[in-house]
Order: C-alpha cells, then sequence, then structure tokens
C-alpha cells in the first residue's frame, strides 16, 4: 500500500465562475451538486493573482508558486530586451508544473484543457493542452492522443469570432466545446494515473460575452441557465467517480474545485496605453517612451536592461512611478495602482511589470498601442475581478482539517503540500 499521506487527486477547474454566481444558481436549483459540494466540503471564495487573467492564475496554482517565481504576468511580454511582443506559452514557465513533480515520484497524471500548456511537454502521463492551443499535433502528448482529438473533432476553443456575427452559431461553438470537455472526461479517466486535472473553460467564454445580459435577464438568460447546468451535471459527475475510486482504494482521493477569478459586468473599457500617450509618457513604441503597457493592466518603465534602448535612468525611476500611480488614481476605472517590486519578488522579478493596476470593479482593461479615446464601449459583457474565485477541498477517507485559503497561491500550495512535494 502506497504512503496514505500521498493520495490520487483529481483537480476541476471552472474557468471565472465565482463564488456568488455559484450561490445565486444553487439558490435558483439551477446547480444542486456544487451547492451540495459548497455544503460538505471545505469551501468558499478566494483571491485570485495580480493581474487576475487565467495564464498568471493557472500557472500559480499548478506551479505552486509565485509569479514572481514562475515568470507569467500575462498572455503576451515583451521580447527580451526590446520592444517587439510575442505570445507567452508553457516553454516560457520558469517552474516545474505539478505533474512534473508528480512524474519524478514514478506516478501518472492526466492533464486536460489547462491554460498556457501549449505547446503540450512530455510527461508522465497523458495531456490536452488548452489555451492557446491552435494545433491539434502540438497540443497533445502522446501523439496517439493528437489522433483522438482529430477523429472525434474536439474543439480546442469556440470561434470568438462568430460572436458578434452569428449569436447562435457561436453557442453553438460553445455547446460544443463543452461535450468535448465532457467527452476528455469520460476517454481518459480510465487511464491509469495518480493527478487526473480538467479545466472548463468555457465557462469563461459565456461570461464575457453574456455576464451583463444575464445580470438584466436579458435573451441569454434561458441558454446561461441551461449551460450552467450541464457545467453542475459534469460536477456531479467527477465527484460521484473520485467517491467511487474513493471505496476501490486505500490511498485515499483528494478532490479540488476552483476558478482562477471573478466576473463581474462591464461598465466601459479603459485604454492604458492611450492614457500613457495624453499624459506624455508615450508618444512612440521605442526608445523615446517613458512608459509602456501590456494587458491587462501592467505598466513598465522604459529603462535598461528591460529594453536595452530604454531613456529612463536608474535614478530617475522611482520619481516617474511615483507620478503615474498618483495621476492614475484621478481615474474612475483605477482602483489602486501598486509597486511590481513588492508583489512580484522572486527569481524571475527580472521580467516583472514596474506597476500594476487594481481596476475598479467593472472596467475592462485595454493595452493595445492605438490611438483613439482612453474610456469606450465594450464589446465584453464581462470582466475578471481578483475578488470571488472559488474552493472546494472534498478529501476522500481523510478527516475533514481547517484549511485556511486566502489566494489561489495558498491553495495551490495546500495541493503540493498534501503529496508530499
Amino acid at each position: 500500500m502506497r504512503d496514505a499521506l500521498r493520495p490520487k487527486v483529481v483537480i476541476l477547474g471552472l474557468d471565472g465562475v465565482d463564488w456568488p454566481l455559484i450561490q445565486r444558481l444553487t439558490a435558483e436549483g439551477i446547480t444542486p451538486r456544487l451547492g451540495a459540494l459548497a455544503r460538505d466540503s471545505q469551501s468558499g471564495p478566494m483571491l485570485s493573482t495580480l493581474p487576475e487573467i487565467s495564464p498568471v492564475a493557472w500557472t500559480t496554482f499548478f506551479t505552486g508558486r509565485p509569479p514572481g517565481c514562475h515568470g507569467i504576468y500575462g498572455f503576451t511580454d515583451f521580447a527580451e530586451g526590446g520592444y517587439d511582443l510575442r505570445f507567452n506559452s508553457s516553454s516560457q514557465v520558469r517552474t516545474p508544473f505539478l505533474w512534473d513533480w508528480v512524474g519524478l515520484g514514478g506516478r501518472r497524471s492526466v492533464v486536460l484543457n489547462v491554460p498556457l500548456t501549449y505547446p503540450a511537454q512530455a510527461l508522465s502521463g497523458l495531456m490536452v493542452s488548452g489555451f492557446v492551443s491552435v494545433d491539434y499535433d502540438r497540443a497533445a502528448y502522446p501523439g496517439w492522443v493528437a489522433g483522438y482529438l482529430k477523429e472525434t473533432g474536439y474543439r480546442l476553443e469556440a470561434d470568438f469570432d462568430l460572436v458578434h456575427e452569428d449569436r447562435e452559431a457561436f453557442l453553438e461553438e460553445l455547446d460544443g466545446a463543452l461535450a468535448g470537455r465532457e467527452k476528455l472526461l469520460e476517454k481518459f479517466w480510465p487511464e491509469e494515473w495518480d493527478l487526473f486535472v480538467l479545466v472548463v473553460t468555457d465557462t469563461d467564454r459565456l461570461q464575457h460575452f453574456f455576464r451583463r445580459e444575464f445580470e438584466e435577464t436579458g435573451p441569454i438568460t434561458d441558454y446561461f441557465l441551461n449551460f450552467f447546468s450541464r457545467v453542475d451535471a459534469l460536477v456531479g459527475r467527477v465527484h460521484d467517480l473520485s467517491a467511487a475510486l474513493a471505496d476501490q482504494t486505500d490511498e485515499g482521493v483528494l478532490l479540488i474545485l476552483l476558478s482562477d477569478h471573478g466576473f463581474t459586468g462591464v461598465k466601459e473599457e479603459f485604454h492604458l496605453n492611450r492614457w500613457l500617450a495624453a499624459h506624455g509618457y508615450l508618444n512612440q513604441v521605442g526608445p523615446e517612451a517613458l512608459a509602456l503597457a501590456l494587458d491587462p493592466t501592467r505598466l513598465y518603465i522604459n529603462r535598461p536592461p528591460r529594453f536595452v534602448q530604454g531613456r529612463v535612468k536608474p535614478a530617475e525611476t522611482r520619481e516617474i512611478t511615483d507620478r503615474l500611480k498618483m495621476e492614475l488614481s484621478a481615474e474612475p476605472a483605477v482602483a489602486e495602482t501598486m509597486d511590481g517590486e513588492e508583489i512580484f519578488a522572486g527569481p524571475a522579478q527580472d521580467s516583472a511589470p514596474d506597476l500594476v493596476v487594481r481596476p475598479t470593479p467593472g472596467y475592462e482593461f485595454k493595452a493595445k498601442f492605438s490611438s483613439g479615446p482612453i474610456y469606450t464601449p465594450s464589446l465584453l459583457q464581462g470582466t475578471h475581478t481578483r475578488e470571488n474565485a472559488f474552493f472546494m477541498i472534498q478529501d476522500f477517507g481523510s478527516e475533514r482539517n481547517s484549511i485556511r485559503i486566502q489566494e489561489i497561491h495558498d491553495l495551490g500550495r495546500f495541493v503540493f503540500s498534501r503529496l508530499g512535494l
């Protein structure tokens, strides 16, 4: 018999599902399985990362390390030493993932649809990578898994372009994407594994495009409720499979449910680089700028060695960051501007932003390098919040102990410690 302190672990992620939404849908009878888990497990709201976006939050959870260690601060980053943009991928993560450690211990993992795991890396087990996967062959390990994805018509991601062209076609895309996640569960659960991970990202997409309409009881309401009823059925299926597995094994089963951030309706968009340009910090992207921004809320002072041609001298940096914080505080969209060196301590601090804006709830931040108004209406209806991500912990075969979870990093560290890592 294996060490009883090292159970099999099942992790189900529901991207962007917030604690108040779970409470509301449970009260309305839409999500009884989520409601039962919330009642019977250790559960509650928790804080996401800064910035509160999926690549940062999921990477923090699945590495058990904060951004200052794993080095992911957003979907994009500046190329080393210059101003060109690159998309982050699994190859930019500086610390091992949970399944890497599990593999070092001679155990196997099934990892399905986790954001920022593309391209899929070799592991002890199998993987279907998540957003932003674009190619079946690079999104799967080992190679035979790609064949299964192609044969079944698995959607790596719903087609976002459809949402404003053909609403019904986009909703069919979302239905198909969720069906694909359901099929992944049934296909790969029977595999041999010690860690099983599935993330449902389609809950985030639905809310980005329809959250406000749902809150206002608009035409999307029935679809929204039916979609979350399907998600709840998936939650129930994962719970029941985990409970049955716990009955069959002496080693125990640890079931974790979580989201990576909260959600709320959008009021307006706030364009950070346009604000920098209007206030004299950014005339063009290049050596003459004082500061530049990246999505969604990251500010970088144009100084060496990050930018080889940067104009800002070390002695000038503090004065510029202090002035930015003061001037941004006057904006309705800005709740707070925080120093990167204080919140991103660690070996990857060299690539961390100098400042991070914490938005006022309801403002969607953009950092495109384009001209136009600073505040604009948004094509999105929902936006992320750092507050009200959720967690649920059900430890089958183990006494229920009180665990202090304030942030998603805490939950990641708990899983690592429970596995003796």
